[in-house]
């Protein structure tokens, strides 16, 4: 589906030709960059019959198990394989098709698998097989993957996520059988499909499932500090990850904000919940030293860091070299950041038990400021809304954590009113010189 600003542009080219802004042949270049390509398929399409796809699979799987009982073994087989192959043989009639069919297609393929991973357990039960039950989601996920590839589908490849995560959470949860393995499986299985189809929705699910699977495993093998530096480090890669495929380097640009949202909300989770006095030493665990067993964790937290020092590296070598521009200064509180909290949780030296929650306090500070700033500056409400929350909760988590006086919790109060009260004249005149206008 075309872009909005591509069609706004291309809307007021006319008029540019018209005003002798640009000229003819300028403007020939410029809907040729921008013009709608004659096979895109509308969203709408896509989305509904998607779960047209999903729910036809659940009626079917609902209309045979309530039937199951009265149909012959032979003719159970029969109507699983059947309908498998009816729906795909569907799905690649209409995916040839280079027209809006091809959505239907991808639905009727979709709708196949579905019908596969529903035999996995209906064919297990006619042969009566007794078997680990999270294996069918790993069978059913391999299924999805091939097709997800063999197809080029990325509603295939969303449905591979999820059942992998839910085959590793089911291996944590239900029996407490850790499996990292599925991390490096469930990224070279579909990391690279999202970028070669420049799907963002895909690398949000994608990021999701590995967040999931990163919590449920390192919450399983070690204890909360594992969990806590892993996280950190997690956070503070996608953050660079964001900032270079912003930049043109990763070849993703889409992928950008997913990757900044989930960093900087891992980041924002990770450093808040560190900032408070009272939870301080339970999180990390000060009572006790991290128990020997916890070798894999131990070794999974400092993989993530490297990674992350390693991403950030590369980004300061593009930064230096010109090669990349729009990093903000803030930006660089996050590696800092997390070498203090692997500093603090491993190394316990006793000059940062000194420093304690503050250095955190003040990166996310410094971040909720520095937003603020540039989205009143350049007339942006989203990252103005964001810092100003931001703000908020620090500033009204204090008033449980440090100040024991009304007077203190009330000049807090003020500084806050005071800042929200600046910013929203700051940002209306910045809003009303970007549009021309006088401020009163």
């Amino acid at each position: 589906m075309m872009n909005p600003h591509a069609r706004w542009l291309l809307h007021e080219v006319d008029r540019w030709v018209a005003d002798g802004l640009v000229s003819p042949e300028q403007a020939h270049r410029l809907r040729d960059r921008y013009s709608e390509p004659e096979a895109a398929s509308s969203w709408g399409t896509v989305v509904f019959a998607s779960a047209g796809a999903v729910v036809l699979g659940l009626g079917v799987v609902l209309l045979l198990a309530y039937n199951w009982a009265e149909i012959p073994k032979f003719g159970k087989l029969g109507l699983i394989f059947a309908a498998l192959v009816g729906a795909h043989a569907g799905g690649l009639h209409f995916g040839r098709r280079p027209d809006g069919r091809r959505a239907i297609g991808d639905a009727l393929s979709l709708l196949g698998t579905m019908i596969f991973g529903a035999g996995i357990w209906l064919v297990a039960q006619v042969y009566h097989i007794d078997e680990h039950y999270p294996t069918g989601f790993l069978i059913w996920a391999l299924g999805a993957v091939a097709m997800a590839w063999a197809l080029d589908s990325v509603l295939q490849a969303l449905l591979a996520t999820v059942l992998l995560a839910i085959w590793g959470g089911c291996e944590v949860l239900s029996f407490r059988d850790p499996h990292l393995w599925a991390l490096p499986f469930l990224i070279v299985a579909i990391a690279p499909l999202a970028w070669r189809r420049q799907s963002a929705v895909l690398f949000a699910v994608f990021l999701a499932a590995v967040q999931f699977l990163l919590l449920t495993n390192l919450s399983s093998l070690g204890s909360g500090s594992h969990l806590l530096t892993s996280s950190f480090a997690w956070g503070a890669f996608l953050i660079a990850l964001a900032r270079l495929m912003a930049g043109g380097h990763a070849g993703f640009p889409g992928g950008a904000g997913v990757a900044g949202f989930f960093g900087f909300l891992t980041l924002i989770v990770c450093a808040y919940s560190l900032s408070f006095v009272a939870s301080w030493h339970y999180v990390l665990g000060w009572d006790q030293r991290p128990v020997s067993g916890d070798e894999t964790a131990m070794l999974h937290s400092w993989f993530l860091f490297g990674l992350a020092i390693a991403t950030w590296a590369l980004l300061a070598t593009r930064l230096v070299a010109r090669k990349l521009t729009g990093v903000r200064t803030e930006t660089w509180l996050v590696p800092f950041a997390l070498i203090y909290c692997y500093a603090l949780v491993w190394g316990r030296y006793p000059f940062l038990v000194q420093l304690g929650a503050h250095p955190f306090n003040l990166m996310l500070l410094g971040i909720a400021s520095s937003w603020i700033w540039h989205g009143c500056r350049d007339s942006r409400l989203k990252p103005t809304v964001l810092g100003s929350l931001l703000l908020s909760a620090v500033v009204l988590a204090r008033y449980f954590d440090l100040f024991q006086s009304l007077a203190s919790r009330g000049l807090a109060f003020v500084i806050l009113g005071g800042v929200f009260m600046a910013e929203a004249i700051y940002y209306r005149r910045r809003r009303a010189g970007a549009n021309g206008e006088v401020a009163s």
